[in-house]
Parts: structure tokens; sequence; C-alpha cells
């Protein structure tokens, strides 16, 4: 039997969210100032005035045993679980962590150029920023027909299809997202 899932939300253990938001400021303090000095290549934040909010770079290439210990067990087995498939059938693609600072959004955009799934982990809760999902955006009344708020809130996450269009709105509150590209090999 074949379960692949479109969007999915799920409650995770709030030690992961803890251990993460330990990562991000782990990763903070090292790597800090290199961040800002190549800041405008890799910030996809947008507002009306200027970019904002902070992209950590690709977390696979971070150098970091905790980081590496968790990636290659718990959350593999969560990825396997709520996608539905064995884990030696799961590869990473990249890993970053993005903080709103000073009000930020994202704009509307998809991953299938590079992935198959992405896993949100949202790591603190927020009355807005929500993330808008569109199960089918190829025309506006299909889009508006299967259109999908998410509110960040600590503790859940979301996996979804590397196809579905989705977007960050405007928020100026802390709003901080674990965010996991996932390929999938369904060749036997």
């Amino acid at each position: 039997m074949i379960n692949f899932p479109l969007l999915k939300t799920f409650e995770i253990e709030s030690s992961v969210t803890d251990f993460l938001n330990i990562k991000l400021e782990q990763y903070r303090n090292l790597y800090d100032d290199e961040y800002i000095n190549n800041n405008a290549d890799r910030n996809a934040f947008t507002n009306e005035e200027k970019n904002s909010g902070y992209q950590t770079l690709n977390l696979l290439e971070w150098d970091d045993q905790e980081l590496n210990n968790f990636r290659e067990n718990k959350l593999l087995d969560i990825i396997s679980f709520q996608i539905g498939i064995d884990k030696s059938k799961v590869s990473y693609h990249w890993m970053h962590m993005l903080e709103y600072e000073n009000g930020g959004s994202m704009d509307y955009h998809n991953h299938m150029h590079n992935e198959d799934y992405v896993l949100f982990i949202y790591l603190e809760t927020c009355n807005s920023g929500e993330t808008v999902f569109h199960l089918n955006h190829s025309n506006p009344e299909y889009s508006d027909r299967t259109k999908i708020k998410v509110k960040p809130k600590k503790n859940l996450a979301a996996v979804f299809s590397a196809l579905v269009m989705h977007k960050g709105e405007y928020t100026e509150e802390n709003k901080k997202i674990f965010v996991v590209g996932i390929r999938v090999n369904t060749n036997d």
C-alpha cells in the first residue's frame, strides 16, 4: 500500500524543539559574523522596506556532533514515520533554521526543484506569521479553495510535498522554524 501525504501536521516532543532552539543559539554564536557579511545572498525574507530575518547556512555542513546524531537518529525516525517510508529510502538535501526578526515574511514558493518533501518544526508560538499552503495552485479558484493556514505553535510540525506552494505571512513576533529538505527513493 502507498500513502504519501500532500500535507500533514503533527505534534512533536518538546525535547526536540528545546534541542533545536539551543542549536540555533549555538550556531548564531559561532557564525553570526559570517552570516551578516553574506546575508544578501541567502535571505529569502521580505517585507515592504528591506529583507528581514535570520537564516542559517545549510546545517548539513555544520560539523556539530549533537546535531548530526539527532539528524541520523531521532529526526530520521520522525520523517520515516510521518511520510510512511523506510528510513533507508530517506536522504537530506538541506537543513536550516529561520528566525523572523524586526518584522518579516516569506514570499510564495515551493521546493520541487530541490527535493520531494519538506519538514517544518515550529520552535516558538506566535499569534501571527501563519504559514499559508495551497494544495492546488494551478488557478485562482483551486488555489482559494485549497488554502490552509497553519499558525506557528511550539511543538507543532508539518510535513508536505515539495510541490505545495506556501508562504510565511508577515509577523513582528519572534517566529522560529526548523526546515528540512527531504528526498525519497521509491525504487526497490
